[in-house]
């Protein structure tokens, strides 16, 4: 594998990570609201999401898609399923208390939210599976798919860092955090995220 092409994977998966979507809701939201380690876990577990999703599409899987459309379909009523109950979760959230405390409990809540946002997203292999289609042959050794994966997963987990580390600071929570709003505003953006994929579903 060439410099020019390994290039090529690192800015399209960098674009890829960059783009708007659920995923820099719930995580922006989680930095804002906890700080920059809940945002940063988040981030960590959709990382790991990324990594599982990207060995798939190098290993071919993602032509199981292809052969039957309505799996990927099935698998999006999931993800805004799961869009709807996160939610609603965060609008249910405590908004008592100005400051929650870190725990490993809410840590482990945060990574595991960050992987299922990811992991419901099927559409993500087929992202992945247009990127490396073009690179991927009978040669590539496994190494070199663990490479690929590990370069997806590694900037995926720096983007959202970046993320976690511009709005969980003490000055940016300070005039962003009111938890209420805050609450609100994500929930209604997910909730908009999700009623935008039905209408896709239902249109194609």
């Amino acid at each position: 594998m060439n410099t020019i092409i390994l290039l090529q994977v690192i800015i399209t998966c960098f674009l890829g990570a960059a783009s708007p979507g659920p995923s820099l809701v719930l995580i922006s939201r989680n930095g804002i609201a906890n700080g920059i380690l809940s945002g940063t876990i988040t981030g960590l577990g959709h990382a790991i999401g990324i990594f599982f999703y990207c060995l798939i599409s190098i290993v071919g899987i993602s032509l199981f898609f292809k052969i039957n459309s309505k799996i990927l379909d099935y698998l999006t009523l999931i993800l805004v399923v799961y869009l709807i109950f996160i939610a609603i979760k965060i609008l249910r959230s405590n908004s008592n208390s100005k400051q929650k405390i870190i725990s490993k409990k809410l840590l482990t809540e945060n990574f595991i939210e960050g992987f299922l946002i990811c992991f419901f997203n099927p559409k993500i292999t087929i992202f992945f599976f247009a990127i490396f289609s073009q690179f991927i042959n009978s040669e590539t050794t496994v190494f070199e798919t663990f490479y690929l994966a590990s370069i997806a997963s590694i900037i995926d987990f720096l983007w959202y860092t970046f993320i976690s580390f511009s709005v969980g600071n003490s000055a940016i929570r300070k005039f962003l955090n009111k938890e209420k709003i805050l609450n609100l505003s994500s929930s209604m953006i997910l909730i908009g995220i999700s009623l935008f994929i039905i209408y896709k579903l239902l249109i194609n």
